[in-house]
């Protein structure tokens, strides 16, 4: 037996850590760290006897078999081992997501109102002038923090569009570079109906099954609080939800253009929604104290402004995405597809910061039209 760890969260909590499962099929699990040391060590790799004898080089301690034996059985049970209890695991909330057909709110009541008289009057900001905008880049965040920038996106929206194609980030585990949701979306408007016959065609771009990583969609914010918006505005449209997760230049240019061939008869009815956040500074994020990321922002806001996404894309590669920003690769599948539309140049609404004083931490957003 050569017992691997599967990918999992982990995060301070106390004098201990706190284990927890990207998929959320299980609870969470708190752990001293010579308890993760001992996960660091099931690789794959290690029989049993070997992670014994690396775990007495690396502390001094001689585990017994009985104890090993145990804490696999706790790993198991909260299924943070990759075997056949944890793919049993994944095959049947898929399975289970599918039949049912839609992706479930996931936000609702704690962020926002379930009724839809409610939910309309706490989404909905001041009239603005209405625009012609084939795209928009809105945030993620929090939208009881955000509303106001939400809805300088958003309350700018003509009510004439057919089709809305949502690219989010991954805030989950994500195995392909980028995946598409097969799900109709749950709202308190109603469900948003996924244009499966677009769906189909993405696919015959790719070798691969680009709904592969469903489980994500589950707790997914920045697919689930784009869907609400579009509901409310557009009742009558279709949806193709995309989650970007990673990928090179090449990789990115492709998803874009492709995803404009799959589109191209219905441009002129389509919104295409960049459902993004910017910097994410400081304790909570792993740095010593928070900063202002202004500097990085404006920078990058200007870059996508004037659509010179490949160099957005590079300033954030140079420095490894300093600030994590989280809408690297959306922004340039966003970006391509608006240029490719014969658009030179975008209108930034709004853009602002939100500091977290119990973590001493700071996220930024911004609102921008095309």
């Amino acid at each position: 037996m050569k017992p691997k760890i599967r990918p999992v969260n982990v995060q301070p909590f106390g004098k201990d850590l706190l284990i927890t499962d990207p998929y959320n099929l299980s609870d969470g699990l708190v752990v001293s760290y010579h308890a993760l040391l001992l996960m660091s060590l099931m690789d794959g790799s290690r029989s049993l006897l070997d992670i014994k004898a690396d775990f007495l080089k690396a502390t001094g301690y001689i585990i017994t078999d009985e104890e090993l034996r145990s804490f696999l059985e706790l790993l198991d049970k909260h299924l943070f081992l990759d075997n056949e209890n944890f793919q049993r695991a994944i095959k049947e909330e898929r399975e289970k997501l599918l039949k049912d057909g839609i992706r479930r709110m996931s936000h609702v009541f704690e962020v926002y109102p379930s009724d839809p008289e409610e939910c309309r009057k706490f989404l909905m900001g001041e009239e603005k002038e209405k625009r012609e905008l084939l795209g928009i880049m809105v945030p993620h965040m929090d939208i009881r923090v955000a509303k106001e920038t939400y809805w300088e996106g958003y309350g700018r929206l003509k009510d004439n569009k057919k089709l809305l194609i949502i690219l989010g980030v991954s805030h989950y585990w994500h195995e392909k570079p980028f995946s598409a949701l097969p799900l109709d979306m749950e709202t308190p408007f109603g469900v948003l109906k996924v244009n499966k016959k677009l769906l189909e065609k993405i696919q015959n771009f790719y070798n691969f099954d680009i709904t592969h990583d469903l489980l994500s969609y589950r707790m997914e914010h920045s697919i689930e609080f784009a869907s609400l918006y579009g509901k409310m505005l557009f009742p009558q449209a279709n949806a193709l939800a995309l989650i970007v997760s990673y990928g090179d230049k090449s990789l990115l240019r492709q998803l874009a253009e492709n995803l404009m061939r799959t589109i191209d008869k219905e441009l002129k009815d389509t919104l295409i929604i960049s459902s993004v956040d910017l910097s994410h500074v400081g304790k909570k994020f792993g740095d010593l104290k928070s900063y202002d990321p202004s500097f990085r922002d404006e920078e990058y806001l200007k870059l996508l402004q004037e659509l010179n996404y490949e160099e957005a894309f590079d300033l954030l590669e140079r420095d490894s995405n300093l600030t994590r920003i989280d809408g690297q690769y959306t922004n340039f599948v966003f970006s391509h597809m608006i240029k490719l539309a014969g658009f030179t140049k975008g209108e930034l609404f709004d853009y602002k910061t939100y500091y977290e004083y119990p973590t001493d931490s700071i996220v930024s957003y911004a609102s921008m039209g095309f």
